[in-house]
């Protein structure tokens, strides 16, 4: 709770004071680079990735110094989505430096933030984002053909994950702690490197993320473990020994697997598709008119799902499907998830707040009556109930640009040139559209990824 004695001290300010501090915070706390969301969006859907990233350039004033980390986020994706991962990675970089400078920043004692809203503080990313951020980057080094570079993120990961679960006590534990995704991608990355070590670490990893899968991700959002994990599971189990390989084949029987061997005789061709819209905050506020005729409201977020038509993908390779792609990471249902996860902290800290705005407002109409009589103690209970209803804002903030789901996919295939097109598809498996990839050379023992996006 803010002290008394910054109560008094702002009550002191007056009227006057008091109805410009409104006018101030009401102009901070407004997000204008929400606006600008419906043209990327469609901009995104007809695939001007490039134009994308320079409509969010020119548009970088209406996303202020608060919202920087948002506005190199939207961009990193566009960049990425382009097929420009070095400028992607740069913007990334940005963000992530920044993310973590106010992750370890104490924001407790903000009294301005406490006596207006959340708003007026800059955004550092939900746990989760920061996350897809290293995802991201390591997506963008492995298409730069440096496979060291991608690992470095894929260690952030498991870093930054341990990092975020110390900042809660046991009882205030985020429901986002793991991430199965991550994990997977990362046992990828160390399977690429293919040294003794990395491939000790794949085992690791793939282990790791069936755990994750099962204990988190089927019963937090319904998405359980890709066939293709289960497959590179079992391939790196048996790296590590028939023990190994044993317990992993007992877990998942039937599962057809390659050896390293022979997955070295081939090339791999790894699908990620970053599909639909996340979802889209809005504010719920509670306004009463407590008996002193003074307003209490209360304001926080929530979120509405944006509906798409495309679900999924399916890879033909020279005509015949070889691959659906699969769910892998739930990212709309984790933001859902997190924010009522959170619930319980957001209002008890939007009460408070406004139970300080409150109390302020009426020292402020005592002050006022006091000085100046009934017309004074009027004008005060004018303007602190303006302040009240002005400057009392959900924050609505969040990284827009992220897809509602990611899937993945794979092809093993032997070495030589493959036509490959990639169909897009509904829930019932109608196709909506196609990519044809053309033509690509497959050498034996590659592996590469190709990465997809749809919003509609």
């Amino acid at each position: 709770m803010v002290a008394a004695s910054k109560i008094r001290a702002i009550a002191c300010d007056g009227p006057r004071r008091w109805l410009l501090l409104a006018v101030v915070v009401l102009v901070a706390s407004c997000a204008p680079h929400r606006e600008i969301y419906p043209r990327l969006n469609s901009l995104a859907a007809s695939g001007q990735y490039d134009e994308a990233v320079r409509y969010i350039e020119s548009e970088k004033d209406k996303y202020g110094e608060r919202n920087d980390v948002l506005y190199n986020l939207d961009r990193g994706v566009f960049y990425h989505y382009a097929g420009k991962y070095k400028e992607s990675n740069e913007a990334f970089e940005l963000a992530e430096v920044r993310m973590d400078e106010l992750f370890t920043e104490s924001i407790s004692g903000n009294v301005a933030a406490f006596l207006s809203n959340d708003n007026t503080l800059p955004y550092g990313g939900e746990d989760f984002e920061q996350v897809v951020v290293n995802m991201y980057r390591a997506l963008n080094y492995v298409q730069l053909g440096d496979v060291d570079a991608a690992l470095v993120e894929a260690r952030k990961v498991d870093n930054k994950l341990d990092y975020i679960n110390r900042q809660y006590e046991p009882d205030q534990q985020n429901v986002y702690k793991e991430d199965a995704f991550a994990r997977m991608l990362m046992g990828i990355f160390y399977e690429m490197a293919a040294t003794r070590d990395d491939l000790n670490d794949a085992y690791i990893s793939n282990r790791r993320a069936v755990a994750v899968y099962e204990k988190d991700f089927v019963p937090q959002y319904q998405t359980r473990a890709p066939d293709l994990l289960k497959a590179n599971l079992l391939t790196t189990a048996a790296f590590m020994g028939s023990e190994e390989f044993s317990l992993a084949l007992e877990k998942f029987p039937g599962t057809q697997s390659r050896g390293l061997g022979e997955k070295r005789e081939l090339g791999q061709l790894y699908f990620v598709h970053f599909a639909g819209r996340g979802p889209e905050k809005y504010e719920s506020s509670i306004n009463a008119i407590m008996p002193d005729g003074n307003l209490l409201r209360i304001a926080f977020p929530g979120y509405f799902r944006n509906t798409y038509l495309i679900t999924g993908a399916q890879v033909r390779v020279d005509g015949s499907v070889e691959a659906r792609l699969e769910p892998g990471a739930p990212i709309g249902e984790m933001a859902i998830k997190n924010l009522d996860n959170r619930k319980g902290r957001i209002a008890a800290k939007a009460i408070a707040r406004a139970t300080t705005k409150y109390i302020a407002s009426r020292l402020l109409q005592r002050k006022a009556q006091d000085d100046a009589g009934p017309i004074g103690g009027l004008i005060a209970w004018v303007a602190g109930n303006v302040y009240i209803a002005l400057s009392e804002q959900a924050d609505l903030r969040s990284w827009q640009t992220l897809p509602d789901k990611i899937l993945i996919g794979r092809v093993l295939l032997k070495p030589g040139s493959h036509h490959v097109v990639v169909e897009f598809v509904t829930s019932g498996g109608g196709v909506v559209s196609s990519k044809d990839l053309g033509q690509i050379d497959i050498p034996p023992g590659t592996t590469r990824f190709i990465v997809l996006h749809s919003n509609t």
